[in-house]
C-alpha cells in the first residue's frame, strides 16, 4: 500500500463509524510504511479510547 492511499484509508477510519478493526489495520499499514507517523500516532489514541470505553469506568 502506498503512504498516500494509507494516509487516505487512516483519514476516513478517524470518524467515529470506524470499527476497532479498521482503525488498527490503518495505524499498522501506516507504522510499515511511516514508523515514526504522527497520524498512526492519532490513530492509536483513537484505539486506546476505544478500548477503554470498552473496559468502562470500573475496569
Amino acid at each position: 500500500m502506498s503512504y498516500e492511499k494509507a494516509l487516505q484509508v487512516a483519514e476516513r477510519t478517524l470518524i467515529d463509524g470506524a470499527t476497532l478493526a479498521e482503525l488498527k489495520q490503518a495505524s499498522k499499514d501506516l507504522r510499515a510504511l511511516t514508523p515514526n507517523s504522527a497520524l498512526a500516532d492519532l490513530v492509536d489514541a483513537k484505539i486506546k479510547s476505544i478500548e477503554n470505553q470498552q473496559r468502562g469506568p470500573h475496569s
